[in-house]
Parts: structure tokens; sequence; C-alpha cells
């Protein structure tokens, strides 16, 4: 029971954290008037700080159960202090949930500094998160990488995966012309982005599964193919998006092309969220850790 409270929160955390972010960046880089896709985006920046926050306490709370054996909510909470002093987890976990609670204490407005110093916030936590993920179970040298790789990796995951609830807001509420550009200029980072994705995936696939024997002969790599093929789906996704909705969108008849954009954002989104359930999975789960 513990060790699923333990999974939930880190997902309700790192879904939370990575949308946050991903909106942020959106209104900074693609869609910086105020008043594109109205009250929707700031609601969901706030939304989404609250579910990173409640994740982060249930992931705390639970974790300190374990790490005391408490038998009791009221003994796991007494025990907390303890695992925030003494423990690189705790000290780390309870970093980020400060930055997401100077994140929300920073209300939404029209100027960019506010913006930029809440997507510093996010940012930060995202850092500490991947530096108490798997990074932490490797020495110096091959931990500091593989933390500057997992922070890269969530950046990008952010970016691309935080950025298509915004998208889809702002599809439902700005002129066609308008959200054609954006589209358009949004399209353009993802490609950045799935590229950091791709590389950062391959690095950590190297460091903490060793090759292919361990992807079909354990559970670890079984479930890591499991999120491949996820975002490989993605992928397709976002390749019809660019490639053949995006040139319709800009045409004569733009609407069924808004439509069926705006449903494949849907889709994008629930394989999103499949990615992240299996990406907590994983980190709740030993690696392989080749030649160890």
């Amino acid at each position: 029971m513990v060790e699923w409270l333990t999974i939930t929160g880190r997902f309700l955390q790192l879904a939370g954290m990575l949308s946050a972010f991903g909106a942020l960046l959106f209104r900074l880089l693609i869609a910086p008037r105020a008043m594109e896709g109205g009250r929707a985006l700031p609601a969901l920046i706030g939304a989404s700080l609250l579910l990173a926050l409640f994740g982060g306490l249930v992931r705390l709370l639970a974790e300190s159960a374990v790490v005391n054996d408490a038998g009791s909510v009221a003994a796991a909470v007494a025990a907390i202090p303890e695992v925030i002093r003494f423990s690189r987890f705790g000290t780390f976990l309870a970093a980020q949930l400060a930055f997401i609670v100077l994140a929300l204490a920073l209300h939404d407005g029209v100027r960019a500094w506010r913006l930029v110093v809440r997507a510093a916030l996010v940012g930060g936590a995202l850092v500490l998160a991947a530096g108490s993920g798997h990074a932490a179970a490797l020495p110096d040298g091959e931990g500091r990488l593989l933390w500057a790789v997992e922070t890269l990796h969530l950046f990008a995951a952010g970016g691309w995966l935080g950025g298509l609830a915004p998208l889809f807001f702002v599809l439902r509420a700005a002129p066609i012309e308008r959200a054609a550009r954006m589209v358009r200029r949004f399209s353009m980072l993802a490609m950045v982005l799935v590229g950091a994705l791709a590389l950062s995936a391959l690095i950590q696939g190297v460091a903490l599964i060793g090759g292919f024997g361990p992807l079909l002969a354990t559970d670890y790599g079984r479930l890591a193919l499991i999120k491949l093929g996820l975002f490989a789906l993605l992928l397709g996704l976002a390749a019809r998006n660019r490639l053949v909705l995006l040139p319709a969108l800009e045409g004569a008849a733009p609407m069924p092309a808004l439509y069926a954009l705006r449903s494949s954002l849907a889709r994008g989104m629930a394989l999103g969220l499949m990615v992240l359930l299996a990406a907590s999975l994983l980190a709740s789960w030993g690696p392989v850790l080749p030649g160890r």
C-alpha cells in the first residue's frame, strides 16, 4: 500500500511539475500575449503547481513511513523532519516543495519577469527531482553526469509534453491565423525538444540498462520498452500534426484541420500521462546498473 502511495505521489508531482514548466515556457515563448488562451493558461499553471505540491507531500509522507517503519499516519508525519534533515531524498524533496510554494506565491500576470521567475523555480525543482532519482545510486562522477542527463530529459519533457495542454486551450480561443502561427512555432520548438529527449533517453538507457539483453530479461527493461513504445506513438502523432494537419490549418479550409488537431492534442496528452506513469514506476524500481 505504501509503495503504491509513493508511486502515486511521484506520478502526481512529476505530472504537475512538467505541466507547470511546459505551460510557463509556452506563455513565454509561444503565446506571450496576455489574453491568448484567456484565463485557461493561468488556471492551468496554478492547478499544475497545486498538483505537484500535493503529490510531493504524499510522496514525502509515504517515504517517511517506509524509512521509519511507521505503523500509523501520525508516526509517519512525526518522522518527516528527521527524513528531511538526514536523507538526501528528504532534503531534495523539501527543497522541491519550497520552490513549488514560491512559484505558487507569484501569481501569474502580464509581466514577463513573473513568468521567468516562476519557470526558474519550477526548473529548479526539476533539477532536484533529477538529482534524487537513479543518479543518486551511481558513483560521484557517473552520478553527476546522469543527473545532468536526467535534468535535460525532464526539461525537454516539460517543454514538449507540458506544452500540449496550453496549445489545446489556445486553439479554442485564438483566431485561425494566430492559431496556425502558434502551432508552427510550437512545432519547431518541439522538434528540438524531441531530439533532446531521444538523446537523453539513449544515454540513460546505456547507463541504467546496458544493452538489449536486459530489456527483455528484466521487469525494468520490459517496462522501459513499454515507455519507448508510448513515446513512439507520441512521435507519430507529432509527425502527423506537423506534416499533415499544420499545412491543412494554413490552407483554404482550416476548420476540419483545427478540429482534428484538437483531437490529436487530446490523445497526445493522454499518451503523455501514460508515459509519465511508466516513468514513475521505473523510478520506483531499481535499475539494472550494468557491471554492478
